[in-house]
Parts: structure tokens; C-alpha cells; sequence
């Protein structure tokens, strides 16, 4: 066992311990039972237009196997490693590609390269027009953010504090950029953002980070956490969920820390204020919306960080980052239930819980942390840990309630 194992390994096993006592000490106060849903009516539903097993799962892994949704085609994986290719329009298969690999994360690429990671630290890349494997590097460590590409490179994050611009044809390390990251952290790693040729990544220890693309110089650093308190668990101020960039301004949040915007072409905070998520943000032209820790929806003025509303009905239902569709956003829950709420207000709109059941009727895993993707006006791609890929529709009836 080198170094490098260990040190990972001593990690996982503090992210044990941190999580177990964080249970223990909900439980003793009771505070993380799920809320309990309520029945509502709405002239608004949701429908299946389809569903189709891509494999196995995350089941009880916290990992995210995004699928990648491209005009035709959503690009998926199973958690041991098949990429399959399903219609988008019918749910058929297309095509399975066996990596002989488990997969660590989700699917990356655009029309012409599909590219996933590995748990023994590889990242692959799949020609999309011969559907063959172009090449496969191996990279520091394990890959839990999927890859992203700018220009003719693949930026890559790791667990071990590192972010990597590998060539696209070829798989070649480019460049590596190093940072230490705290003894104890979540399990999960932000995808960066790569705009106005500039890459933004929300670090382990709390700090947001510009780097060039062309040589992973440091453009600028800020800290948008900072661990306080006396513990380890007290201490994690992670940025493990999605940021976002509006123009000039790129808008974050962190575990135990804050939520800000942060003005990318000098690096200074425009406002920030405290908040605490591992699920990111999702922006539209004047609100941020996030999903706290609790599971409380907020709705907060994208230019002062004022709340213009706050949605406590679904808290410690352990939901997804909400996703924008049309007037609405989407939320998925660890029961598998997909939630449907106002942009406007956050008033319940429709709601609906996946499930699927094996030949002997036995229920596989529903639950959902991967966001919902939005696909058209209406239409929403949403994977359950139990390796089910579904395409709902959202649908106005006819008569009023």
C-alpha cells in the first residue's frame, strides 16, 4: 500500500467517523427525520414518456453518474462500467460500450468525445462516431467530478486536491495544478467552470480558485469559507456542489460557509452572505436558488443575496441541487419522489416518485442525487441510484382544481 493509498484510505476512514456522528447527534434531537409530504392539488403532473435500466447503480455509493444529454441521445453509465446509448425520444438502446472499469463519476464530452473516470484513477475517452475507446490515461487519483472540455483539452478534477489539462486526442497531461486539501472532507469534488478563458474551481478548503487554461497559473484565489470551530466535522467548509457564471460574475456556495458572488475579472466579492449546501446553485436572469442542508429551497436576489422566498416543506429529505425548467424548478429526493415548485414563490406545482421493481418484486434503489436535467420545454431526464434512467414530461390538465 504506497503513500498515496493510505493517505486516501485514513480519509475515507475520518469521513466515516464524521458522518456517523453527525447521525448520532440528529438522531439524539431528532432533527433529520424527513418532513413528512403533504398532498396538494395542482393542475399540473408529471408523466413517464419512458424509462430504461442502464445497469448498476450508485445504490448506496455516493457517487454522481450524470448521463450526458446531447441532441438525439443521452450517453449513461453504469457504476461497473457500460456506457449505454439510448434514444432520447423513444428510451431505446442504441448501443452499450463495456470500459471493464467502475466508473467513479459522471459522463462528460459533447458530440464527437465522451469521457468518464475510474475508481483506480483513469480517465477514458470514447470516440462518439466509432464508439471505441480513443485513449486512457491514468491521473493522480480517483475522479468524482466528470470531466469537462475547453477548446482541444479535458479538465479533470481529483480527489487529491489536484486539477489536470489533459490533450483531448491524445490523453496527454498537459499541465497539473497542486493544493493541499484538509484531513477530513465530503465526498465529492465541484466541476469546474470554464468561461471568459478562465477555469473556476470551488476547492475542499473553502476557496475559489481562476486558474489559465493554457498553463494552470493561479489568476486569482479567494476564500470564500473559512473553517471555524474547535473539530474536525465543525471545520468542513467544502465547495462540493455546482457554481455558476452570469457574465462577470461567477456565484458559489459552501458547507458551513457561505454563498456569494464574486466578480471573476478582478476576484472581489460583490455580496456574500452565510449559507451552507454540498449541493451548488443554479441561476436565471435575477435569482440564485439553491437547496440547503436542511433541504430548505431558497430563492435568493442574484444581486444583493436578499431571500425573496424560502420553501421548509421538503426538509431533511436529502435533496438535489434544483434544476430550471421553464417557470418552475425540479428537485429530487432520497425517496425517489421528483418535486416541481414555482420559480416565483416556491408553492408545490406536482410532484412524483419514481420506482421499479425486480422479477421477484423487490424494490431497486430510487432514491435521487443526481439533479434532474432538463431536456426541451417540458421535458425532464432524471437517474435514480438504482441505475434507472427516466424521461418525464410535465403536463397541464384541462380542467382546473
Amino acid at each position: 500500500m504506497n503513500k498515496n493509498t493510505i493517505i486516501c484510505f485514513s480519509r475515507y476512514l475520518l469521513l466515516l467517523v464524521a458522518a456517523s456522528l453527525l447521525g448520532a447527534c440528529a438522531d439524539d434531537d431528532n432533527l433529520d427525520a424527513p418532513t413528512e409530504l403533504v398532498p396538494f392539488y395542482s393542475k399540473h403532473y408529471i408523466d413517464v414518456a419512458w424509462h430504461a435500466s442502464t445497469g448498476e447503480g450508485a445504490e448506496n455509493q455516493y457517487v454522481f453518474l450524470l448521463p450526458l444529454i446531447l441532441r438525439e441521445i443521452a450517453v449513461t453509465t453504469s457504476r461497473d462500467g457500460v456506457l449505454n446509448i439510448i434514444s432520447l425520444k423513444t428510451g431505446d438502446f442504441e448501443n452499450d460500450i463495456e470500459l471493464d472499469s467502475i466508473v467513479s463519476a459522471g459522463v462528460g464530452g459533447n458530440e464527437e468525445v465522451w469521457l468518464v473516470a475510474t475508481r483506480d484513477a483513469h480517465v477514458i475517452a470514447v470516440d462518439a462516431r466509432s464508439r471505441s475507446e480513443r485513449w486512457r490515461t491514468r491521473v493522480p487519483s480517483e475522479v468524482l467530478a466528470k470531466p469537462v472540455i475547453y477548446k482541444d483539452s479535458v479538465i479533470v478534477r481529483t480527489v487529491d486536491g489536484k486539477i489536470l489539462s489533459l490533450n483531448i486526442d491524445s490523453g496527454d497531461i498537459r499541465w497539473q495544478y497542486q493544493r493541499v486539501i484538509p484531513d477530513l472532507t465530503l465526498r465529492g469534488t465541484s466541476e469546474p467552470v470554464i468561461a471568459r478563458d478562465k477555469i473556476f474551481a470551488g476547492l475542499a478548503d473553502g476557496r475559489l480558485i481562476a486558474l489559465s487554461p493554457d498553463d494552470g497559473e493561479v489568476i486569482w484565489d479567494v476564500a470564500l469559507a473559512v473553517p471555524a470551530g474547535r473539530s474536525e466535522i465543525q471545520r468542513l467548509v467544502d465547495i462540493d456542489g455546482d457554481t455558476e457564471l452570469y457574465g462577470r460574475v461567477l456565484y458559489a456556495a459552501s458547507f458551513q460557509g457561505r454563498v456569494a458572488a464574486i466578480d471573476v475579472d478582478r476576484g472581489q466579492f460583490l455580496w456574500a452572505r452565510d449559507f451552507s449546501t454540498h449541493t451548488g446553485v443554479v441561476l436565471d436572469k435575477d435569482t440564485l436558488y439553491s437547496s440547503d442542508e436542511n433541504g430548505h429551497i431558497w430563492a435568493l436576489n442574484r444581486l444583493n443575496g436578499a431571500t425573496l422566498w424560502k420553501q421548509e416543506k421538503l426538509a431533511y429529505r436529502k435533496l438535489t441541487r434544483p434544476t430550471i425548467i421553464g417557470d418552475y424548478l425540479a428537485v429530487g429526493d432520497f425517496e425517489g419522489f421528483v418535486h416541481v415548485l414555482s420559480r416565483y414563490d416556491g408553492h408545490f406545482i406536482a410532484r412524483y416518485q419514481l420506482g421499479q421493481y425486480d422479477d421477484l418484486g423487490w424494490e431497486l434503489g430510487t432514491g435521487i442525487i443526481v439533479p434532474p436535467i432538463v431536456k426541451g420545454k417540458d421535458r425532464l431526464v432524471v437517474v435514480t441510484r438504482g441505475g434507472i434512467v427516466y424521461s418525464l414530461a410535465l403536463h397541464e390538465r384541462d380542467v382546473d382544481f
